[in-house]
């Protein structure tokens, strides 16, 4: 491949200027990247490295996939962005290719940015549809870092900074099947589970674990809120 790299190898000041100017989130480590193409990433000297997270996910397909970044382009001609207050072609063709490759009765698509904001809908949907506003959700997991979905976030060093978060809402055992049964009351709106726990150390739900939790939220009325951030669009083969 071509690398288009910078007149000038400026890493150390792009660090210093992110970790200046940044939220301070995330800091970045001392490394910076200029250049992808696939699953490598490259820096301003060249120096070639695998992007072994995908950028959370993000780049599924690799970076600078041609397909991608001619289709992001051609589209950037004719509309950068368009309320969903109007109808669009593009966005009308992608709905339909994405319901139809969704198992039914699935066929409604709220589109969003992030893992976290899909995580938010699908609580606020829950009490929508359920009028309770009480989670379960499971210890080890992690599901965004907004209000809703730190709520639902187990892990006591992600939430401590941000408490009180989100009443109603019970952590139990991932994979324990007769737990979570025992932790879902008559105020349950919501059961939020990852099909494969990613910063849990990649644990896959146990066989008939999904099944389970399917079933049970079916009986108690509550909505079964599947957070596929990991695993979604085919990640794990």
């Amino acid at each position: 491949m071509t690398i288009a790299l910078p007149d000038v190898d400026g890493t150390a000041s792009w660090v210093a200027t992110e970790t200046e100017h940044g939220a301070g989130c995330v800091r970045p480590r001392s490394l910076a990247f200029v250049d992808g193409e696939g699953a490598r990433l490259y820096t301003a000297s060249g120096e070639e490295y695998l992007d072994a997270s995908a950028s959370y996910g993000v780049a599924s397909v690799g970076h600078a996939h041609p397909r991608v970044t001619a289709a992001i382009a051609d589209q950037a001609r004719r509309l950068v962005a368009l309320t969903p207050s109007y109808a669009n072609d593009a966005r009308a063709r992608y709905l339909d290719a994405l319901t139809a490759a969704l198992p039914a009765p699935l066929d409604r698509v709220f589109l969003c940015n992030s893992g976290a904001e899909a995580v938010e809908a699908g609580l606020k949907i829950a009490r929508l549809a359920t009028e309770r506003h009480g989670v379960v959700a499971c210890a080890r997991g992690f599901h965004g870092r907004t209000l809703g979905a730190l709520s639902a976030t187990a892990e006591r060093a992600h939430r401590a900074p941000f408490a009180p978060l989100l009443s109603g809402v019970s952590h139990v055992r991932y994979g324990d099947a007769a737990a979570l049964e025992a932790a879902i009351t008559e105020e349950t709106g919501a059961v939020v589970l990852e099909v494969v726990q990613g910063e849990g150390g990649v644990r896959p739900a146990p066989d008939g674990y999904l099944a389970e939790a399917r079933r049970i939220c079916d009986e108690r009325g509550a909505l079964l809120v599947l957070d596929e951030v990991q695993t979604g669009f085919g990640r794990t083969g």
